[in-house]
Parts: structure tokens; C-alpha cells; sequence
């Protein structure tokens, strides 16, 4: 056993585990309650949700054991940060704010795939070039 700091390094693959775990099995549950919303606060597409509510308790425990956190950080830039955790005058549309920029990411991602029905690429394709959303 490898002693870094105050954790030895059982202890942090313990806590991996049981991150991984617990990340799963929400992801499972909102799958099970809402694809389209799971999608929308996972990042993950259609595809991998259908493989992901469709694992077995085995496969789900297994994967939850790899050494690594499973999940992707989607904050990906310090203004995206700094934006999320600004204090807001109007606090209550601190969530539809942040909603707005995790989602920025997902429509970006859709349009460089060609994912988005037609009438939507336009769409995004015709915003002001200053915009710089994606």
C-alpha cells in the first residue's frame, strides 16, 4: 500500500469506486426517467445512454472499479468557471445561466458531428461571427 499524504492509495481507489458507482447508477435512474434529460445534464449521446441503461449490475460494478474517474469535467475554460460562479443579482436564473453554457458545449459538439436537423444547423451556423460560442 502506497502512503500519500493522509490517504494511502487503497483509500483514494475506494473513493474512485464509489464516485464511479454513484455516477452510474444517476445516470441509470435519469435514463430510466427521461433519455432527453439525461442526455441534456450528462453530455452523453443517445447511443451511449441506451448501452449505459441497458448494462448489467456486473458490467455496471466493473466499470465503476477502473482506477479512473469515469465522468467528464465539462467546464472546460476559467471564464466558463468564473461565469458559473459569479454571484448573480438575479439568482434565479443562476440555473437556466449555467444550463445555457454546459449546453453551448453539446450544441457545438452536435454541429461539428452534422448531428442537428437541418433547420437547427442553419440556424446556428447564422449567428454573428463575434458571438464566438463555439
Amino acid at each position: 500500500m502506497i502512503r500519500t499524504g493522509m490517504y494511502s492509495c487503497d483509500n483514494r481507489l475506494q473513493e474512485i469506486y464509489a464516485f464511479n458507482l454513484s455516477y452510474l447508477l444517476l445516470i441509470q435512474d435519469l435514463i430510466q426517467q427521461d433519455p432527453c434529460t439525461a442526455g441534456f445534464y450528462s453530455g452523453l449521446d443517445q447511443d451511449l445512454l441506451v448501452l449505459l441503461k441497458n448494462l448489467p449490475l456486473p458490467e455496471l460494478l466493473r466499470l465503476a472499479s477502473v482506477d479512473r474517474v469515469i465522468c467528464q469535467f465539462r467546464i472546460e475554460s476559467e471564464a466558463v468557471l468564473n461565469g458559473l460562479t459569479k454571484c448573480s443579482r438575479l439568482e434565479a436564473l443562476q440555473s437556466v445561466h449555467a444550463g445555457i453554457i454546459l449546453s453551448t458545449g453539446l450544441l457545438c459538439d452536435l454541429v461539428k458531428e452534422d448531428s442537428l436537423p437541418e433547420s437547427m444547423s442553419k440556424a446556428v451556423s447564422q449567428e454573428p461571427a463575434d458571438t464566438n460560442v463555439c
